[in-house]
Order: structure tokens, then sequence, then C-alpha cells
């Protein structure tokens, strides 16, 4: 059984292999599993911008499916705050100004701000999850913080490129299980 970190650096790893053609295809495969998601009841969709030289999930695509097929719903994306571990969130359209950190992500400039307890869905990147939906991310607990900032009915939702394993077990009492994860080959509920 691999730790935390070895099942990070893992899949890191297993993900900056990817061929690009193949890369093409697992998120082709996730925006299909998304368009299966309730979208209905959903008002606040928070979503991930991706850091494309990471190999993360293309979230893109599914900001533009949501654009054209559910434009009510008001797509949510984050700045990080770098000194202290936050993140705020404030509404996205095409015309939001963006910046790179100095991670590499794209970020908001400036806009309006939208309160945690808002967002009715949270698109959760990461790099591998388990069959009890508890997942690893980069490890910085960004997203743990945000989490428990939200709804207790906030939905849960992890992107990845792998299906889950059996378990991860050094799971800390911080740490905030998933509710759903989609992967290309299917959608799991917890």
């Amino acid at each position: 059984m691999m730790t935390k970190n070895e099942l990070r650096t893992y899949y890191r790893h297993l993900r900056s292999q990817l061929a690009s053609s193949e890369e093409i295809d697992l998120n082709l495969g996730l925006l299909e599993n998304l368009k299966r998601l309730e979208w209905q009841n959903v008002k606040f969709c928070h979503v991930f911008l991706p850091i494309l030289k990471f190999h993360e999930p293309n979230t893109l695509l599914l900001i533009s499916y949501l654009q054209e097929k559910f434009p009510e719903i008001q797509i949510v994306i984050s700045k990080s705050n770098l000194q202290s571990n936050v993140m705020s969130h404030y509404l996205y359209d095409d015309k939001l100004p963006l910046a790179h950190n100095q991670w590499g992500i794209l970020e908001p400039v400036e806009g309006v701000y939208v309160d945690e307890k808002s967002i009715d869905m949270v698109m959760v990147p990461l790099l591998i999850s388990d069959k009890a939906g508890n997942r690893i991310g980069y490890g910085k607990g960004y997203y743990d913080r945000f989490l428990s900032l939200c709804r207790p009915d906030v939905k849960k939702v992890g992107l990845s490129f792998f299906e889950p394993i059996a378990i991860i077990e050094d799971i800390d009492p911080h740490d905030i299980p998933l509710d759903v994860c989609v992967t290309p080959k299917t959608i799991y509920y917890y």
C-alpha cells in the first residue's frame, strides 16, 4: 500500500506520460460523463481552470458546454492567496480578465465576488481517489479549506483520468471526501 505522498508522485508521473491523443480522448470521455450529471438545480457551479502543463482535466470543455446548454448556471472560479493558502471566488465569463499566478494557474485579476455558501456544485481537482470518495490533490489543502466553508449540501464532484483505487489509507481528519467522481469511463457516486 502506498502513502498519500507516494500516490501523489505516482499519479502526477502517470498523467505526465499521457500522449496528446490519449489526453484528448480522456478529456472527451470526461465531458461525456459530466453531461450525465444532474444540472437542473445548479445555480452556481465552481470549476477549476486547468493547469495544462500538469495535464489536468480540461475543464474549459465543461465550461463551454455549460455556457451553451445551461446559460442560467453561473460559473465560479477561484483566486488563490499564496500566503494564507485560502481561495476567493468570482463569477466567470469570457470577458473576465485573467492572469497566471506564480504556479501557472489562470486566475481572475478582479471580478464579482461569490460567497462559498452560494455554490451548489464544486468540480474538485485531484490526482487519484479511492472507492470511498477520498481524494489526493496537490497536498496544500486549498480545496479542503474551501469545501469546509461551503454549505453541507454542496455537491463535491471530482474529475479524474484514472479509475479510483481500493483505498487511500492515510486520510487526515480534515480531508473532505467527494460525493461523486467522474472518470472517462463512468461516474462513481458515494
